[in-house]
């Protein structure tokens, strides 16, 4: 596996150790705005949680080809989509419009999800499906 497991500390009803998550199989990137429409829109992705748990994205971070991180914060519910507009200062066409990869990075910078995609994928205002 690439992702270790994240132990939550909390206690199963029968007074037992909850399993283990395992970081690999607990969010996806599942889209991507490359080309805002608009000058003042920003590049996004969407993460989606598939656990029965919220997910705390403190220290985790989104990766580019050239394997720059970008911070994420928050949290993600349970089954719940997390659009992540890529608003801070210097990360302005962080996400390149000729094909790039993206890689989500856990706190321990371990690789738990990538999607790639193609120049030809990118239209102005579209989300990128993966």
């Amino acid at each position: 596996m690439t992702g270790h497991p994240i132990h939550l500390g909390r206690q199963a009803p029968s007074g037992t150790q909850e399993r283990e998550l395992h970081t690999e199989h607990a969010i996806f990137i599942v889209g991507a705005i490359v080309k805002p429409a608009a000058p003042t829109a920003y590049e996004s992705v969407t993460l989606l949680n598939v656990t029965d748990r919220t997910m705390d994205l403190t220290g985790w971070s989104l990766a580019n080809k050239f394997k720059r991180k970008y911070p994420l914060k928050g949290t993600i519910e349970p089954g719940q989509y997390l659009t992540v507009p890529l608003t801070l200062p210097g990360y302005s066409d962080y996400l390149r419009q000729r094909g790039d990869i993206i890689t989500l990075l856990d706190t321990n910078g371990l690789k738990v999800h990538g999607v790639s995609y193609t120049r030809s994928q990118v239209r102005s205002g579209w989300t990128i499906r993966f």
